[in-house]
């Protein structure tokens, strides 16, 4: 059984290094409408403050990165693209490659807060960003592992869900005082209350069901585990019918279940785009970014 098991690995590791492009999390168009939303309120907020706003460039340099690490290869994503709801120092014979993308995060926090080239801190900047957008997706949170390369599968279907920038500005509603007066957060606690935000969202109840969204994405017993696909699925967006106790659940085509859903992790998604901005401005004030 053990060997069966490392080959079904094999497998997946050669097919899915030939399907590259077809993996990622949020698809990059969204990756960048996060991005330029998030500078663009930001930007509203740093007006008139002792902060500088973002400039053009930089939020070009933050945007770029951000689209590169998502169509990136299908190893890098497989390798770093699911978030420990565990300790994360501690290791288990069950995760064949470490997918985890603790280790990752932190090194590109050490390259940015090291680098001496404005141009690198930005890029860096927004490679975290993409992180930090990632964890408000539930299958990379939970985690589950959504490529499955026997079924033809290589995405979660709420990655590719699109975004209503008009919906995600009106429901923001951005006290920028509050903002701006907020303790200054590493980067790093961004990253784990994003991904607390999504966990409490998965364990929320679907308005009008009698069940919650574990439905779709259902966590493992054990926090050191993959999570699974719940009843409804790998479906988010379709038309799906499921069991509930005695009764049946359905959700149809974009159901306004699905969209509220999806608008409040795209929220969160430019919330935490939002702060990791904002904690590098922070850092100019102090000197530590280079102006030029």
């Amino acid at each position: 059984m053990r060997r069966v098991r490392r080959l079904l690995v094999c497998c997946a590791l050669v097919t899915g290094g030939l399907l590259a492009e077809s993996v990622h999390a949020y698809d990059p168009d969204l990756h960048q409408q996060f991005t330029f939303i998030a500078a663009k309120q930001l930007n509203r907020c740093l007006e008139g403050s002792s902060l500088p706003r973002l400039t053009p460039l930089q939020v070009r340099y933050i945007a770029k990165s951000d689209v590169a690490q998502a169509q990136g290869s299908w190893f890098g994503q497989f390798r770093w693209g699911y978030y420990d709801r565990a300790a994360q120092n501690q290791r288990k014979l069950l995760w064949v490659i470490d997918t985890r993308l603790h280790d990752h995060f932190k090194q590109l926090e050490t390259e940015m807060t090291s680098a001496r080239e404005m141009g690198d801190q930005y890029s860096d900047l927004g490679y975290i960003t993409n992180y930090l957008q990632n964890m408000t997706s539930p299958a990379h949170v939970v985690p589950v592992y959504f490529t499955r390369w026997w079924r033809l599968s290589f995405s979660d279907r709420f990655d590719g869900y699109p975004i209503d920038e008009a919906a995600i500005e009106k429901s923001m509603n951005v006290d920028c005082e509050t903002l701006l007066a907020s303790p200054d957060q590493p980067v790093e606690e961004v990253l784990r209350d994003t991904a607390a935000a999504t966990l409490r969202a998965v364990q929320r109840r679907i308005d009008s069901l009698p069940v919650t969204w574990q439905a779709f994405w259902k966590l493992a017993d054990d926090p050191e585990q993959f999570g699974e696909y719940g009843r409804a699925g790998n479906n988010f967006g379709r038309r799906v019918e499921f069991k509930c106790g005695e009764t049946k659940c359905v959700l149809l085509d974009k159901d306004p279940l699905y969209d509220a859903f999806a608008l409040d992790r795209h929220v969160e998604a430019v919330n935490a785009t939002m702060r990791a901005m904002l904690w590098l401005q922070r850092r100019s004030v102090n000197g530590e970014v280079v102006a030029h």
